[in-house]
């Protein structure tokens, strides 16, 4: 059954991998100071650490459905809370909303129809309502992938916007000291899209050089294998 697998999942991390990392634990168990607040989709093909090879305590996660940001204060709620803390408690330098290829929700929002009998799920998606207007105009001159591709950016560049009407994050923001970032996943490529409001269009992120630190004399490429554990 799916739960065993999970719980020798959860066996082999008590004997193998938290050994191996038992220090870093210690210190998370005391306090968290993560960089960055990464809102992406409750997709299960989505690891955001795996994606960003980051370790436990540098992202702080919000996952939702479609990676909504409702706008403030129409939907108070959890992603509402957690915006605030991560921004307001935490100070985190930087916010990254992450859409990704063949989302469900971006489907269920160009076929509204096929999700009445979820009434929660179909609320939910008119947070995504803006993202369908502004591209209705492209669907006569796009394959059904690439129109839903383009749903998929639209939508991620308007949840941005709806972060501008957080008052936490306005006041990161006036004060100059938060970045926000739109990324999309492209799942089959293993590939990371930005958004460039220059040029209004999304960007394959490139590899960047890795920082390098002295230990003793020796420079070292920073590395991070605990997800390989």
């Amino acid at each position: 059954m799916p739960v065993d697998r999970i719980v020798r999942g959860l066996k082999r991390f008590q004997k193998k991998v938290f050994p191996k990392h038992r220090e870093l634990f210690h210190k998370l168990a005391l306090q968290q100071r993560p960089t960055a607040l990464f809102i992406t989709c409750a997709d299960s093909r989505i690891d955001p650490c795996l994606l960003t090879q980051t370790k436990p305590g540098e992202l702080f996660l919000c996952r939702v459905i479609g990676n909504i940001v409702p706008r403030y204060p129409e939907s108070i709620g959890g992603v509402s809370a957690t915006i605030e803390y991560a921004v307001g408690v935490l100070g985190v330098a930087d916010v990254i909303v992450c859409g990704h290829t063949d989302c469900g929700v971006m489907k269920g929002v160009l076929n509204p129809e096929a999700l009445k009998p979820l009434a929660n799920v179909s609320a939910w998606l008119g947070h995504a309502e803006a993202a369908r207007e502004a591209v209705a105009g492209q669907r006569a001159n796009l394959s059904e992938s690439e129109f839903l591709l383009a749903l998929t950016e639209r939508n991620v560049v308007e949840q941005l916007k709806n972060l501008h009407t957080h008052p936490a994050v306005v006041a990161r923001l006036i004060k100059g000291d938060l970045k926000l970032h739109a990324w999309v996943y492209h799942i089959a490529k293993g590939t990371v899209t930005k958004y460039s409001s220059r040029r209004e269009k999304f960007l394959r992120i490139r590899s960047v050089k890795p920082q390098k630190t002295k230990v003793r004399g020796v420079r070292r490429s920073g590395s991070n294998d605990l997800s390989r554990s």
